[in-house]
């Protein structure tokens, strides 16, 4: 099974088809690597818009392609017949710098064939989560790949960033510095239904008390000082994504403010809390 890594750049527009937004892909560029992480080959591919026959300037700008170009370019679906051919006929484990091209390639698919699935492609690794665990950096804050790079000391001058081919050959060149054998493969997800479920599925903020997804235990706080359940003083109501409350200590006789969330994920609902004292308001100056 080889080694590809992958980047896009896209367009985005307005979309009949679709009834909203559409990240349109306008150039594909990817690298095979060999056994020992070298590039072995690159594929690079300008594709002709079909639903936006003009660059936004933010891509313009960012990219460099002009209208011009990309008209002369190739059609997506050429584009992906070329592609297959290039991953070859054994398929391939796909990494990217982030989920967000597989995501817009997985729109491009589902909008051209009528399947999010990618052909030819059997397993994914996001390599900038991979390489920002290697590093111990966390991966709530997602780091830039020329950011990156420039945390590792290599230098990307030589490279045309935001030009496809250029950020795959960079990425790859990153995985060869953060490799490592037993946690590459570990952290390889196989292309199966429930990595297309999870990866499309939308957390949603519950808003209603009476959902099955809401646990009323997690409602119930106790008093930081004295250890006894707090005492509701009203109604549980949402606003800014939360429910709120004013509690108050039989004891203490202290009031809090208790906040309380809960988020349904693919993984079922997660429910963070929160309380605090409530400030008292201040007096008027007369």
């Amino acid at each position: 099974m080889s080694i590809v890594v992958l980047d896009l750049e896209w367009n985005g527009a307005y979309c009949k088809k679709v009834n909203g937004y559409f990240n349109e892909i306008i150039e594909i560029g990817a690298v095979r690597l060999a056994d020992d992480l070298t590039v072995a080959e690159r594929f690079d591919a300008v594709i002709r818009p079909r639903v936006s026959r003009k660059l936004t300037h933010w891509v313009t700008d960012l990219t460099g392609y002009t209208d011009e170009q990309v008209k002369a370019g190739i059609s997506f679906l050429d584009a992906m017949e070329r592609l297959q051919r290039f991953i070859g006929e054994g398929g391939a484990t796909l990494l990217t710098w982030s989920t967000t091209d597989l995501l817009v390639l997985m729109e491009n698919c589902r909008y051209y064939y009528g399947d999010e699935r990618i052909p030819s492609v059997t397993g994914y690794l996001d390599l900038q989560a991979y390489a920002q665990t290697r590093l111990e950096l966390g991966t709530k804050q997602q780091i830039g790949l020329a950011k990156f790079a420039e945390l590792l000391g290599m230098n990307s001058d030589d490279l045309a960033l935001h030009h496809a081919i250029d950020d795959s050959v960079l990425s790859a060149a990153i995985l060869r510095r953060v490799y490592h054998r037993p946690s590459f493969e570990a952290a390889v997800r196989s292309l199966d239904d429930e990595f297309y479920r999870r990866l499309t599925f939308k957390p949603t903020i519950v808003k209603e008390l009476n959902d099955p997804a809401v646990d009323r235990k997690k409602f119930v706080f106790t008093c930081p000082d004295c250890g006894k359940r707090l005492k509701e003083t009203g109604k549980w109501r949402f606003f800014h994504n939360q429910f709120n409350s004013t509690l108050q200590c039989g004891v203490c006789n202290t009031l809090y403010h208790g906040r309380v969330q809960v988020r349904l994920t693919y993984d079922g609902p997660v429910t963070k809390r929160r309380l605090a004292p409530k400030k008292e308001k201040q007096p008027e100056e007369a």
